[in-house]
């Protein structure tokens, strides 16, 4: 029934939604974002309810801590939704607040290191506990919540070796991730978050493949910005634009 309601509301008209980069201070919204927007289930299964905090607000805020290193990494770009003033559904009591977001690891890293910054062993292979100043047992305190095993192996870790396979050693930009508020869907938010990363892919020359996982309800907004399935491993959510020449892709589906 919610999902109907969001469907009948207007889109934003140009100028309602401010797309700009993401600073220190908006990551305790970004987490929260998360937890509002990703599936419950899958929530459930990489932090599972005996493991996390009863408090939601330290839930959010161990969240946020871990990505604080994300921001100072070079070749990144990490940019947020927020609304204007004049935007219908503005709330003054919450100016900031992201109500979309989206995060690009950029060709000058991809090129050499496939490596998802959710990881687990990111910190490790990047140094940011030593760059931070945590302790090791600081940091293993804000993973607390999170089932590791199953955190890291079957999921970002497997991808990583999904995405090596098909773009290993050629830079491309990597979406991890993108979403809106459950509120905010179906308005053209996550449509501003991916035109605003695709003009600038674009200006490159060539322009450089861009490599993202779709859960298959998702997949109609990224084959309208160019993306296609491929035909391998991962088919059913990997989607590449500017695919390399050569590489299986699958039709594109027709429009119900």
């Amino acid at each position: 029934m919610s999902s109907v309601q969001i469907d009948q509301r207007p889109r934003y008209k140009p100028g309602d939604v401010i797309i700009s980069e993401v600073t220190i201070d908006d990551l305790k919204s970004l987490a929260e974002g998360y937890y509002a927007s990703f599936p419950t289930p899958w929530f459930d299964k990489v932090e599972p309810k005996h493991l996390r905090p009863e408090n939601d607000a330290l839930r959010a805020e161990r969240f946020a801590i871990r990505m604080i290193p994300w921001l100072s990494e070079p070749h990144t770009r990490w940019t947020k939704a927020t609304l204007n003033r004049s935007a219908p559904d503005y709330d003054p009591s919450a100016p900031n607040r992201v109500i979309g977001h989206a995060g690009w690891l950029l060709p000058g890293r991809t090129k050499t290191e496939i490596l998802n910054f959710w990881r687990r062993d990111a910190s490790d292979v990047l140094g940011w506990r030593e760059k931070m100043g945590w302790s090791k047992a600081y940091e293993d305190e804000l993973w607390s919540g999170t089932d590791v095993s199953a955190w890291q192996e079957p999921t970002f870790l497997r991808w990583d070796l999904v995405r090596e396979g098909y773009l290993g050693g050629k830079g491309h930009w990597h979406l991890a991730p993108l979403w809106v508020l459950p509120e905010h869907q179906h308005r053209g938010v996550a449509s501003l978050l991916l035109r605003d990363a695709i003009e600038r892919a674009d200006k490159e020359d060539p322009p450089p493949p861009m490599y993202l996982e779709a859960m298959p309800d998702a997949r109609v907004i990224y084959e309208h910005f160019g993306y296609h399935g491929v035909d391998g491993e991962g088919a059913g959510y990997v989607m590449i634009r500017n695919p390399p020449k050569g590489m299986k892709l699958l039709e594109k589906r027709e429009e119900d």
